[in-house]
């Protein structure tokens, strides 16, 4: 079974926004601008293979186990891939978060 990729776009980055709001931001613009910063991060800041596990499990809603058979890695290597990835835009919502 060939995987189609998802890619991030303002149709599919809700699920930023919204993660956003529950951590107690209510500035609009304030989350907006966060949204676009952790956007252009899963775009240029993880490996191809975080973003696909990222979005698989995120967007997609797909089990690790699943995202792990379709793309041919053990489930604790995808679950490693998504954990890393989340570390990674975590250290650059905190370090915007700052400013």
């Amino acid at each position: 079974m060939k995987h189609e990729k998802v890619y991030l776009s303002d149709d599919n980055s809700d699920i930023i926004s919204f993660a956003l709001s529950q951590h107690g931001s209510t500035n609009r613009p304030e989350r907006e601008r966060m949204r676009k910063i952790l956007i252009r991060a899963i775009r240029h800041e993880l490996t191809d293979r975080q973003r696909d596990c990222l979005t698989m499990y995120y967007l997609e809603g797909i089990k690790m186990k699943d995202i792990a058979v379709m793309l041919n890695l053990s489930k604790s290597t995808v679950s490693r891939h998504i954990h890393s990835a989340t570390r990674k835009l975590r250290k650059v919502a905190s370090y915007y978060q700052r400013y």
